[in-house]
């Protein structure tokens, strides 16, 4: 490839780069206060039954998502908190090994 079209296929590589950066940006800060199962319309997609659930219309079965993304929402359908904490026990524990075993295999990889 020619100098000139490496330049402008990098160009467009970083344009894309950036547009994902913000649509991601968005994603992230929208998750932590809106619950995934919730559509544009307010109605609750989730196949279970969450705490924050308002029957909008019984004869339709038709469920709104009444939480208003002051909380986190992600507790409202725990049945099991004590689950929830030993998972996330469990879950630290193996990043730091994880973790651990990267740094060795660093150190090993440094010395060879």
């Amino acid at each position: 490839m020619a100098d000139q079209d490496q330049l402008a296929f990098q160009e467009r590589l970083d344009r894309i780069s950036r547009l994902f950066t913000d649509i991601v940006g968005h994603a992230e800060v929208s998750s932590r206060t809106r619950c995934p199962y919730r559509d544009r319309h307010d109605r609750c997609t989730a196949l279970f039954r969450c705490r924050n659930q308002i029957v909008a219309d019984a004869e339709r079965d038709l469920l709104t998502c009444g939480h208003d993304g002051t909380f986190d929402y992600r507790t409202a359908w725990e049945s099991h908190p004590r689950a929830r904490q030993r998972a996330m026990e469990k879950i630290s524990a193996i990043k730091e090994e994880a973790t651990s075993r990267r740094r060795e295999q660093a150190g090993e990889e440094s010395q060879a």
